[in-house]
Order: structure tokens, then C-alpha cells, then sequence
């Protein structure tokens, strides 16, 4: 390959060379102060010689007017001069006469000639000929007063010797009023000044002849020589006549046309033709009538000269500010050219220096930087959001903001093009993740009717098995199954169908609280406060509102410390429910919050992104199918607060306004010892199409799965001894897993309680243990009271209107079912404070659910006080166990022989009363 060689082979670089290098290594800055340096020399170089010039032509137009104004006093002397030339022609023609008159007149003309010498001194430097024809007229004037001396003291001086001294003064004004005209820099002006200097000369020629003739006709017979001067002045006043009328433009001579007329000037004609004819020959006027009648004229043609003047005085003037005017106009333009061109220069080199800067800053930004993080968070699928990667990659920043059409501009977007296709491509990628991930997703609606079947399977297994440790871990498997069909079931609803059976009854809006909690895995965290129980729901809305409200209560018991508790309150307003979930989480912020609301209000379309946020998407479309209204809001103190309003369509308002629910005060002790159960482990929930539907019977494993903390006398469970929200009494919590109208217990389990006595066990088997009567009687009041959805059936209802939100929290459970049917429950107690035994419960020949104590029921109701057995030595009264039995509620053991347990059953129960025991310490430490 063929080329220059190296430089170390060609010696050291020429000059040149280098001054080269060093050029295209320079930065751009550089280039262009170079670039920019010698356009602007000339510029500015170009803008001094205009302005140079332009203030030339302005000192021009001052110039010439000020000589303008010269001229004009100029004239005014010429005029005086030749008023005292003709009283010295008097005096000298009359010696004896007073000469009063010339010395009068010689004041007037030293006033002019002061005014004209005040504006002489005015001047500045004047032009040679100018110049020349001033100095001359200033000498003249000087020996003026001379000139008077010898016209009143000296006999020597003629009449024509005074006027011939005093024409040459005149002589040399005409003169410097002519040359005014040669230095004007204007043309107008110039011949303006032109015409009236020929007018001024006309003037002076006119005077001349007026002395002329005087002197001539002094004698009563005027000679030839004596008529000659007058014969010139004559000539040259036509001469002088002629140049006005060529200079003069129309309103100069309409002027000396107006004022140079009439019988003045026709008598002075005349007289000058008489002094023509009268050479040789006796005058027919007299030098006094001569001099009068030409004086005349004389006087007409000041009157014209002051006019002109005037006239000269004012175009000088305006052409003299029309130039300055123009000079400051021309001036200002250049300077601003010259601003302009420079910051215009100076502009576009900044600009574009700083676009190939940025053009330099954001690549290499983009390079190193942007890109290969942008890459790395799309490698996240969720980071897409709701958007395709179309949009993503459109919102995309662009990394080079520069919108100029030219070069730097044009590589500035092919660079944010091949970004955008950057981010696209890896939006693409994420995209495609997506899309597998919700393949994979659909396929879960499949699994409803299999997680059915498997539900169903294991409620078989759980009715037959006895063994607690294996049912307790079906109750494991079977709680997740529940939750496996709850995601299927919620999947269904986004898909815009509803696995739920269809209802036909109504349910109260405190059922359908109830039902929701039962449906959350955290439902023991759940607390209810004031709750309007006089307000039902329809029965085409009882499952959306269910799911609706279990939603909430899930989002709130996960994204909340686990020992806070989610309170629930639900209120009629107006032709409204109300029902407000509060929980104590971090909270979000105003924006994500804002988002969500809308989110909500606006149900959004299934898609990837929808099925991440399941649980709020089920809200939405649940709430705008049922018109409901639901909105979060955040508060950085508080947590979370949602607020779900029922609209009227859905609601079964009564016909006058009851008082809300509250939890009753609690009733009475049952003559039952506290003795505290071994909590079981947590239950699923069960079918929500159920929920107002009392069960036909209830299975053994069921009755006993949750136990209910020990009631204080201010009437709030004993527990974790975590602080409720305010006074409000919480209502007993459904256990998950089981119908609405099932057994209820506290969130937090109580410690566990030790073995039973061996006399409480049954001899059936070695696993049977007998359930406490307690349990058998809240049994029958639940069934009892609940089993159906009449209020007119209820046992003592309120008489205030108040609906009970659960049944009163129970003592003690058994802490594992028995094996086999339910004996007979003994006479519930009546509340703290009724003092009335509760109505005999209606058999219906219908129902299935039947207890072997409903034929001792009154007899119960007779005994349903206690019997104190004495007191203790504390005071404390003694109660005799089983003494308030409904005769035929307890089967009577069939004795045997006694069954000793084997090690491991001894090993459980004592795990198990262990255990509890650790977390009552731990609960109380709390």
C-alpha cells in the first residue's frame, strides 16, 4: 500500500506541517474564534468609515446654517449702511443742516453690526473663501467709525467720495453672501442661498443707483459723467434681477412678485427715466424726489430680502436636523448591524459548539451509562408495566435533546433512533416473557374443578379421620386448596365470569362481613367495630360484595405488621352503606394512591399486568359491575384506609332507621372451668354460595376447630393484649373454613390446655374425648339463632334494634372433635342483664339438625341461674360440674374397663400444653 511515509522516516516536520497539526487538533471553540475574527474586523473597519462620513455630513449642514444666519444679519448692516450712507450724502450736500439725522442713524447701524458680529463669533473653522470674504468684511467694518469722523469733521470728503466709501463695505458683503453658496453641502440649499444673495445684490445695486442720483441731481444740471454710475447701478440691477429669477424656486418668487409691485415701483421707474433724460439739461425732478421714489423700492426689496431670509433661515434648519437625523439613524443602524452580526456570530459558534459538546457528553453518557442500565431493569418483565414495548420504548427519554435540522442535529436523532430501537428490542424481550408467564397463568382456570374435587375429597377424609395430628395437617392441605380455588375462582371473575352459585335469598350486610373474613387467611387479625345490622344486601350482589370485601381485608392483613389488627366498620349514610377497612401497614404515597383510585374506578383491561395485581383487579371489576364505589386513602400515621360505598340498588333498606350494632356486653359466666385449649391449626375457608344457607349438619372435626379466648367483665376477649380501637367491641371472628353461622373465636389462641382428666374422657377409644357441655350449648344457640336468615325467629333479639354481630364468645372448647354424634346441648344462658329465659327454640319437622336436648329445653330454662356449692377461701364461689345438664344432652358413658394412653399420645399433650403455655408468655410479654 502506497502513501506518505511515517514521519520519523521523513524527518522533523516543516512548519507548516505543524501549524496544520495543530489546527486540526485545536478545539472547536478555537476554530471558530478563528473563523470569526477577520469578518468581524472588516465589519467593524467598514461601520467606522460610515459613521465617519455620516458626522462629516452633519458638521456640513451646521456649517451652513450658521453661515446662513451670518448672511442674514449681514444683510441687515448692508441695509443700515446704506440708510447712513444716504444721511451722509444729506449731510455733505446741506453743511449748515443739523446732523442729528446721521448720528441717529449711525446708532442704528453699530446695533446691526453688533448682532452681526456676535453671530460672526459663533463660527468656527470656515472654509478659505468664506473665510477670506469675513475677514474682509470685518476690516471694513472697522474703519467705519473713521469714515464718520471725516464726514462730520472735514470739509475735504465729497458726497460722491462718502458713497463710494461706504459701497465698498457693501460691495464685500454681497461678496461673502455669495460665497455661502459655494460651501452649502446641500443643493436646495445652495441655490436658495444663490437667490438670495442675487436679490441682495439687486438690492445693493438699487441703493447705489438711489445715492447716484441723488448726487447727480444735488446740481440743477447733471453731467454725463455724473449720470454714468447711474446708468451701471441700473444695468446691474437687471443683472442681479435676472440670476433671482434663474436661482429663486416658485415660492421665492412668488414672494418678490407679492412684495416688489404697485405704485412704489412704477414711480420709481418713472423717476429713473427722468434722471436719464435730464444729462445736459435741467432735471423735471428734483434729488430729493429721486431719492425718495428709488428709496421706495429700495425699502420694498428689504421687505423681500428679510422674507427670503427667513425663508433660507428655516430650510437650513430643517436640512440641518433632517442630516442629523439621518446621521443618528445611520449610526444607531451600523451600530446595531455590527451588534447583531457579532452576537449573531458569536451565538451560532456558541451554539454550535455546545451542540457537538453535547452531541460528545450525552453519547458517551448513553454509552457507558443509560443503555446498559435501561437493559438491565427491562430484564425485569414487570418493569413494562401496562405498557407494549412500542410505548415503553416512545416514553423512553431521549438521550440527545437536540432539535436543529442541520448536521449535528440529523446525527443526534439517528443516535436517539438507534436508543429507542436499543430499548425496544429489550422491552420486546421482556414482552415475550410476559406472555409465557401468562400462558402459564390461564392454564390455573383449568384447575378449578379439580381443586374442587379435591376439596370435597379431603372433607370425606377429615369426617372419618380421628387421629389429631393428621387431621391437623388435613386442615393444613385443606386451607391451601381453598386458597387454590379462591386464585381460580378470582381468575374467573377478571375472565368476566363468576364461579359462585347464583343466590336466591337476601343477606345481611353483617353475614356478608363475616362470610369475607372467613375468607382470608389472616382472619384472626380482622376486628370489627360499629356495624349497621338493620341494612341487607340483594342476593345477586351477596357474592361480589363478599369477594369485594375479602379482597380488602386480604391487601390489608398483608401489607400490615403481623400483631396489628385491620378494623372493619360498616354504616348506612343516606340511601348508602358505607364500610370503611382500616389497617396499620407503611402506607403508600399520594401518587401511587392517586393511580390505584383510578385504577379502581376504572376497571382495567385483562392483561399481563392485571394478574399482578389480582387482588385489586377483582375489586374493580366486582365494584363496577355492582355500581360500587371504592376508594384508598393514605395517611403516613395511620396506614391505609378503604372505603367501599353499597349503592342503593343493592341494598334492602328498612322501613324506619334502627340504631347500629355494637357487640353486646357479655353474658354471664357459664358454670363451665376455665380451662384453656390447645389451639388447633388454621382451617380453610368453605363455598361462599352457602352463606345464608344453614348447614344440614355439622361435622365432628368442625365443631371444635377454633376456641374462643376467656371474656373479661368489660366484656373484651383476653389475648395477645394488644389495644382495640377506641370503646368500639369487636365482633366474634368466624373461623375460615367453616359456614357463616358456625362456631367464632378470637384471633389469638389461648394458651394450651393441659390433658383432661382421664374421668372426662370417653372409653370409646384411646383417641374419643368428651366436648364440654359449654360447647354443646353455644352449639344449639348458634344453630338456633342463626340457622336462618328470619329475624322473626331469632331468640330475645334486641329489643333496641340492635342486631348481635356473632354469638357470645364461648369459655372453652374441646381441643379435638368427638368421634362420634354430638351429644345434647344443655339450656343457654341468658346476656348480663335480660333477667328473661330465652323463647323455646320451634322444632321444624323439616329440619335435619336435631340434638337429644331439645326435649329437656324448658326443663333447662327453669335452672338456667346457677347454683353456687359454697365458696372458696378466697371467696370465690364453687361450681359443681355438670350440675345445669339437660336431662338427655350428655350421653352417659357406658362403663368399662379403663383404657391406659399409650407413651406417644402422653408425649402429644404434653407438646401440646407446652406450646401453649410458650405462647401465653409470649402473648402477655406483648
Amino acid at each position: 500500500m502506497t502513501g506518505r511515509p511515517p514521519a520519523a522516516e521523513s524527518g522533523p516536520p516543516r512548519p507548516r506541517g505543524l501549524f496544520k497539526s495543530r489546527l486540526r487538533d485545536a478545539r472547536i471553540r478555537s476554530k471558530l474564534g478563528l473563523i470569526l475574527i477577520i469578518p468581524l474586523i472588516a465589519v467593524v473597519a467598514l461601520a467606522a468609515v460610515r459613521l465617519v462620513d455620516s458626522g462629516q455630513r452633519a458638521l456640513a449642514a451646521d456649517l451652513t446654517q450658521s453661515l446662513a444666519r451670518v448672511s442674514a444679519e449681514a444683510s441687515g448692516v448692508s441695509q443700515q449702511l446704506h440708510l447712513e450712507r444716504m444721511r451722509a450724502a444729506q449731510l455733505l450736500a446741506d453743511p449748515a443742516g443739523d446732523a442729528g439725522a446721521f448720528n441717529a442713524q449711525a446708532v442704528d447701524t453699530d446695533a446691526a453690526v453688533a448682532a452681526y458680529t456676535s453671530v460672526r463669533d459663533e463660527l468656527g473653522e470656515l472654509p478659505d473663501l468664506v473665510q477670506e470674504r469675513l475677514d474682509r468684511v470685518d476690516d471694513q467694518l472697522a474703519t467705519l467709525d473713521a469714515t464718520r469722523q471725516e464726514m462730520v469733521g472735514s470739509s475735504v470728503v465729497t458726497i460722491s467720495g462718502s458713497v463710494l466709501r461706504y459701497g465698498v463695505i457693501l460691495s464685500d458683503i454681497i461678496a461673502y453672501q455669495e460665497s455661502v453658496a459655494q460651501v452649502a453641502g446641500n443643493p436646495t440649499l445652495a441655490e436658495s442661498v444663490r437667490a438670495v444673495a442675487a436679490l441682495s445684490k439687486a438690492k445693493n445695486q438699487m441703493a447705489e443707483a438711489q445715492a447716484v442720483a441723488y448726487v447727480a441731481l444735488v446740481d440743477d444740471i447733471p453731467g454725463d459723467q455724473q449720470l454714468t454710475p447711474f446708468l451701471a447701478s441700473q444695468t446691474g440691477q437687471q443683472e442681479a434681477l435676472l440670476a433671482f429669477t434663474l436661482a429663486a424656486d416658485a415660492t421665492q418668487l412668488a414672494a418678490v412678485n407679492t412684495i416688489i409691485t404697485g405704485g412704489s415701483v412704477v414711480i420709481a421707474e418713472r423717476v429713473a427715466d427722468q434722471v436719464m433724460r435730464s444729462a445736459g439739461d435741467q432735471s423735471e425732478v428734483s434729488a430729493a424726489q429721486a431719492s425718495q421714489a428709488l428709496g421706495a423700492v429700495v425699502g420694498l426689496t428689504r421687505v423681500a430680502e428679510q422674507r427670503l431670509h427667513d425663508g433660507q433661515l428655516a430650510l437650513a434648519d430643517q436640512i440641518r436636523d433632517d442630516v442629523f437625523q439621518q446621521v443618528l439613524f445611520e449610526s444607531v443602524a451600523v451600530l446595531l448591524a455590527l451588534v447583531v452580526a457579532i452576537a449573531v456570530a458569536v451565538l451560532l459558534a456558541r451554539m454550535l459548539a455546545r451542540s457537538l459538546g453535547r452531541l460528545r457528553e450525552n453519547a458517551l453518557a448513553v454509552a457507558d451509562r443509560e443503555l446498559p442500565a435501561t437493559v438491565a431493569r427491562l430484564s425485569d418483565p414487570r418493569t413494562l408495566g401496562e405498557n407494549t414495548p412500542a410505548q415503553l420504548a416512545a416514553q423512553v427519554r431521549e438521550p440527545i435533546e437536540l432539535r436543529s435540522r442541520d448536521e449535528i442535529g440529523q446525527v443526534a436523532q439517528a443516535f436517539n433512533v438507534v436508543h429507542r430501537a436499543a430499548v425496544r428490542v429489550a422491552a420486546e424481550q421482556a414482552a415475550l416473557r410476559t406472555s409465557v408467564s401468562a400462558m402459564f397463568l390461564n392454564l390455573a382456570r383449568r384447575s378449578q374443578s379439580l381443586v374442587d374435587r379435591m376439596i370435597s375429597q379431603l372433607d370425606e377424609i377429615e369426617r372419618h379421620e380421628e387421629d389429631p395430628k393428621r387431621l391437623s395437617r388435613m386442615f393444613a392441605l385443606d386451607h391451601l386448596a381453598t386458597r387454590m380455588r379462591r386464585n381460580d375462582e378470582n381468575l374467573l371473575v377478571l375472565a368476566g365470569a363468576d364461579s359462585s352459585p347464583p343466590r336466591t335469598e337476601d343477606a345481611p350486610v353483617v353475614d356478608a362481613l363475616r362470610a369475607a373474613q372467613s375468607e382470608v387467611e389472616h382472619y384472626d387479625r380482622i376486628e370489627f367495630g360499629t356495624v349497621d345490622a338493620d341494612v341487607s344486601v340483594v342476593a345477586n350482589a351477596v357474592n361480589d360484595v363478599v369477594r369485594l370485601v375479602a379482597e380488602l381485608f386480604d391487601n390489608a392483613t398483608r401489607f400490615s405488621p403481623p400483631e396489628s389488627a385491620v378494623v372493619c366498620e360498616a354504616r348506612r349514610l343516606g340511601d348508602q352503606m358505607i364500610i370503611q377497612i382500616e389497617d396499620r401497614g407503611v402506607g403508600m404515597s399520594q401518587d401511587q394512591v392517586g393511580r390505584l383510585n383510578a385504577w379502581l374506578a376504572t376497571p382495567p383491561a385483562v392483561e399481563v399486568t392485571t394478574f399482578r395485581k389480582m387482588g385489586l383487579a377483582v375489586v374493580a371489576r366486582l365494584a363496577s359491575r355492582q355500581q360500587i364505589r371504592v376508594e384508598l386513602r393514605c395517611d403516613p400515621s395511620y396506614g391505609t384506609i378503604a372505603y367501599v360505598a353499597l349503592p342503593r340498588a343493592i341494598l334492602i333498606l328498612p322501613r324506619s332507621r334502627m340504631r347500629s350494632l355494637e357487640v353486646p356486653a357479655p353474658r354471664a359466666p357459664l358454670p363451665v372451668e376455665q380451662v384453656p385449649a390447645a389451639p388447633p391449626p388454621p382451617v380453610p375457608s368453605r363455598h361462599l354460595g352457602q352463606l345464608p344457607q344453614r348447614p344440614a349438619a355439622v361435622t365432628h372435626h368442625a365443631a371444635g376447630r377454633r376456641t374462643a379466648p376467656p371474656v373479661n367483665q368489660a366484656g373484651t376477649a383476653t389475648g395477645n393484649g394488644q389495644v382495640s380501637y377506641g370503646d368500639v367491641h369487636r365482633i366474634d371472628l368466624p373461623v375460615a373454613g367453616r359456614p357463616l353461622y358456625e362456631l367464632t373465636a378470637h384471633h389469638t389462641p389461648p394458651p394450651a390446655a393441659p390433658p383432661p382428666p382421664a374421668s372426662a374422657v370417653a372409653a370409646r377409644n384411646p383417641e374419643a374425648t368428651i366436648e364440654l357441655p359449654i360447647f354443646k350449648e353455644m352449639e344449639a344457640v348458634w344453630f338456633r339463632s342463626h340457622g336462618s336468615l328470619d329475624l322473626g325467629r331469632q331468640v330475645n333479639a334486641p329489643s333496641a334494634g340492635h342486631y348481635p354481630a356473632g354469638p357470645p364468645p364461648v369459655r372453652a372448647t374441646t381441643a379435638a372433635p368427638p368421634a362420634g354424634p354430638p351429644p345434647a346441648s344443655p339450656p343457654p344462658r341468658e346476656p348480663a342483664g335480660t333477667g328473661q329465659p330465652p323463647a323455646a327454640y320451634d322444632a321444624d319437622p323439616n329440619e335435619s339438625w336435631r340434638t337429644a336436648a331439645d326435649t329437656g329445653w324448658h326443663a333447662a330454662a327453669a335452672a338456667a341461674a346457677p347454683q353456687p356449692a359454697g365458696s372458696t377461701q378466697s371467696g370465690l364461689p364453687k361450681r359443681v360440674p355438670q350440675a345445669q345438664l339437660v336431662p338427655g344432652s350428655v350421653e352417659t358413658p357406658t362403663p368399662g374397663a379403663s383404657q391406659r394412653r399409650s407413651p406417644e399420645e402422653v408425649r402429644g399433650l404434653l407438646s401440646a400444653y407446652h406450646r401453649g403455655v410458650q405462647r401465653g408468655r409470649e402473648s402477655g410479654a406483648r
